[in-house]
């Protein structure tokens, strides 16, 4: 008779591998027991990962699958044709894996592995060349010179010149913790001067925040605020399309949780500050548990070492950004954001180099 599995159970077999749902079922052909479908995949994956087969026969029979049954199911698995396939795909994906596992190693080597450069009066072609070309971030501390008109940007500011224009802001993010994602369920209507008052009110908090997702930017009627920016910048095209200029503003607390562009980004502090946590690309395992494209599983705050006991050796750099700095972010650079204080930034896209890398969704790969 069949065998019945323990729902959800998991255990961790040899080089960190684990279990998936056992179960058995009779064979179709001659009414006998054998694998479930989703251990047959399990043990299809850890043969490719290279799993000793006696180690996958011992994790079977430590489930209560009997040993020739083990036996027989296993080695059916590795003579099927379709494995030799897969052990393509693997061993590719593996030479990825060293690649970036010597990257990694390379990076431990830094004298100051937590830090991001700062520079000031960089030039473009230097920019290009060391930061952009090269996809390493930076932080600009002189970034915001050309806008001299932003230092009046706040709550009081927004207040007293927008105060009755309704906009979009995100609310209730709390209850949620994949607010950012479903920012649309979020969505509330507020003027923007009862927002600055409840953003200057309330003390730390992550509950509600405006967001580049809520495209402030785009209103006509917050567009005379932009005239502030119109002056060129040595980085950017100085012509605004739409989707290329982003706000965030909200109180001391919220947060933009882990996840990746698919653009670079010049990311500007305008008032308050703000701490950036970054991990580099080659950093594989952060595509393991995705979700909505871009997003990671693994909350920086509070991470579950016990689901992700690699996140604690990630590679990692650390930016607090005072009003005045940009952080360049290179795309595929992972990062997440906490307001220190009631902040206000803005974002651009609109680098004059080409800045396209729409399809970069590698959490959408199923």
């Amino acid at each position: 008779m069949p065998f019945r599995p323990r729902p959800g159970a998991h255990e961790t077999i040899a080089r960190g591998h684990r279990a998936g749902p056992a179960s058995t079922r009779r064979r179709a052909d001659r009414g006998g027991p054998s694998l479930s479908n989703a251990w047959r995949a399990w043990v299809a994956e850890n043969i490719l990962l290279g799993v000793a087969r006696e180690d996958i026969r011992a994790s079977l029979v430590a489930r209560g699958v009997p040993r020739a049954l083990a036996v027989r199911e296993v080695e059916a698995i590795a003579r099927d044709p379709l494995l030799a396939g897969a052990r393509r795909v693997t061993r590719l994906a593996q030479r990825h894996q060293l690649v970036a596992r010597a990257r990694r190693e390379v990076d431990k080597l830094a004298t100051a592995p937590l830090s991001v450069e700062r520079r000031s009066r960089l030039s473009w072609a230097e920019f290009v060349d060391r930061y952009y070309a090269a996809s390493t971030p930076v932080v600009i501390t002189d970034a915001l010179a050309p806008w001299p008109s932003l230092s009046r940007w706040s709550p009081a500011y927004f207040k007293e010149r927008f105060g009755d224009l309704v906009v979009e802001v995100t609310s209730g993010r709390d209850a949620d913790p994949l607010c950012d994602a479903n920012f649309k369920a979020h969505s509330v209507a507020t003027k923007l001067g009862d927002f600055c008052d409840r953003v200057t009110s309330a003390g730390t908090t992550n509950d509600f925040y405006l967001i580049a997702n809520n495209r402030l930017t785009e209103q006509p009627e917050f567009q005379p605020v932009f005239d502030d920016v119109r002056a060129p910048h040595e980085y950017l095209d100085d012509r605004r399309y739409g989707g290329t200029m982003l706000m965030w503003f909200g109180p001391a607390g919220t947060v933009t949780p882990l996840h990746h562009d698919t653009a670079n980004a010049l990311f500007c502090q305008v008032y308050g500050r703000k701490k950036i946590v970054l991990f580099p690309p080659f950093e594989l395992s952060l595509l393991r548990r995705m979700h909505h494209g871009v997003y990671s599983a693994i909350d920086v705050l509070a991470p579950d070492l016990e689901a992700f006991p690699e996140f604690a050796d990630l590679a990692r750099r650390e930016v607090t950004l005072s009003p005045g700095e940009a952080l360049f972010i290179p795309v595929t650079w992972w990062h997440h954001v906490r307001a220190l204080e009631v902040s206000i930034n803005i974002a651009f896209t609109n680098f004059r180099a080409p800045n396209y890398f729409g399809w970069y969704y590698p959490g959408s790969v199923t």
